[in-house]
């Protein structure tokens, strides 16, 4: 694998409002690095025919749609930034198992996060995955919930594997975090959110149902307040 290949950024900084940030640049079962983040730029083209880039097509769409639910349709297209906490190709994982993310390259995406976030009029942040909110907690990006650090810690067996990936210490770590309004950075409200892999909730993922609309309730009350 070719650690330099890296996925950009999708959006205009000086017209967002929104920044999405997300976790793996790379299709979950397939090496294909997206030339933007999560293939944002298919979301502005005609439908595909062929299924491989049908599946790209599917993926931006799918997060536009969830943002725009999450926030009541508030925001235009172009008011979407969307980035990776690590926009650089990580070693592949076992099957079905989540990519981690080392501190170092966490470390790296928060500060091209707060770089972008210097040069842009974003005011609101979704946090999606729970490896992802785990980094942000852990570095102080926003304030730690104790006990969801101490539950979302990737296991060492995860981490020391061959191929990386991450698995937290003990299940359901992510229900204490998702949908709940967080202030970034000293000036940005987030939210951690899940994944777009799980939009619309469904199967397995109905058991955040309540977090989920407890989302669209805050969004709601601070956009109408705004």
């Amino acid at each position: 694998m070719n650690s330099n290949l890296e996925t950009k950024v999708w959006g205009d900084p000086i017209k967002a409002k929104v920044l999405v940030v997300g976790h793996d640049p790379r299709l979950q079962r397939s090496s294909t690095i997206a030339d933007y983040c999560f293939f944002a730029d298919y979301y502005f083209k005609p439908r595909p025919s062929k299924r491989n880039e049908l599946k790209k097509y599917q993926l931006a769409g799918s997060l536009f749609s969830y943002i725009r639910e999450l926030t009541g349709g508030y925001f235009h297209d172009d008011e979407i930034i969307i980035t990776n906490l690590c926009n650089k190709a990580l070693p592949p994982t076992p099957p079905n198992r989540t990519v981690y993310i080392p501190r170092d390259k966490a470390e790296d995406g928060l500060r091209n996060i707060k770089a972008l976030l210097k040069v842009s009029n974003i005011h609101l942040i979704f946090a999606m995955s729970q490896p992802v909110n785990y980094w942000l907690q852990k570095l102080k990006f926003y304030a730690a919930n104790p006990a969801f650090l101490e539950a979302a810690e990737p296991k060492e067996n995860g981490v020391n594997s061959d191929a990386p990936y991450y698995e937290p210490k003990r299940a359901g770590a992510f229900k204490m975090i998702f949908g709940q309004k967080y202030v970034a950075d000293g000036q940005y409200i987030l939210f951690p959110i899940l994944h777009v892999k799980a939009y619309p909730l469904k199967g397995n993922f109905l058991v955040y149902h309540e977090n989920y609309l407890n989302c669209i309730r805050e969004c709601k009350r601070l956009l109408i307040n705004k």
